[in-house]
């Protein structure tokens, strides 16, 4: 019998603690259509370094050999499949907000600097970096790459082909099952 009035109790409990937790996570979602939250333009990296001569460096065009180990400690490297900052592979453009630094794509049919990184100066005298996200090469590039104004058009143009592709297997994985279902048995 005590068990009966047990079980009410825990999911109650449950409701409760998932409420808690849902609510908790909601608070960190940015603003629906917001264009500086993180999934729309640039991740924040865990690297926060003194500006102490720095930011001369960047306003000359070079990335310090400081920030240089930094973005590598924390595995952006040509090992795990990321660009490198080596010297004649980045520019550095200077903007109101900081520096971008775009890194020379190694791609076949649209090579060229594409923005990878963002630096800049927080109020506390530390330069912090970010990793741009991939809607900002989408708004730079898209026109260029797939002559669609659109950006929601050419990112579906994009991918159609695998969609296509994966549909078409689909379809003939279920026509061989339906003949194979459908053959007699006497030619076993």
């Amino acid at each position: 019998m005590k068990k009966l009035h047990l079980l009410p109790t825990v999911a109650l409990i449950s409701v409760i603690l998932l409420g808690v937790m849902f609510m908790y996570v909601v608070e960190d979602i940015p603003a629906f259509g917001d264009p500086n939250s993180p999934p729309n333009r640039y991740v924040p990296l865990p690297i926060s370094i003194d500006a102490d001569g720095l930011a001369d460096s960047l306003d000359a065009g070079v990335v310090p050999a400081e920030l240089k180990t930094k973005i590598a400690e924390i595995g952006y490297t040509r090992e795990n499949h990321f660009p490198s900052l080596e010297e004649g592979n980045y520019k550095i453009d200077k903007t109101e907000e900081g520096w971008d630094v775009l890194i020379m794509k190694e791609e076949r049919y649209y090579p060229g600097p594409e923005k990878w990184y963002f630096i800049k100066e927080d109020l506390g005298g530390k330069l912090k970096v970010y990793r741009y996200s991939i809607p900002v090469r989408w708004q730079d590039k898209t026109e260029e790459e797939t002559e669609l104004p659109n950006m929601v058009t050419s990112g579906l143009a994009d991918y159609r082909s695998y969609d296509t592709m994966y549909e078409e297997a689909v379809i003939f994985t279920a026509a061989i099952s339906v003949i194979m279902l459908l053959r007699r048995r006497e030619k076993l």
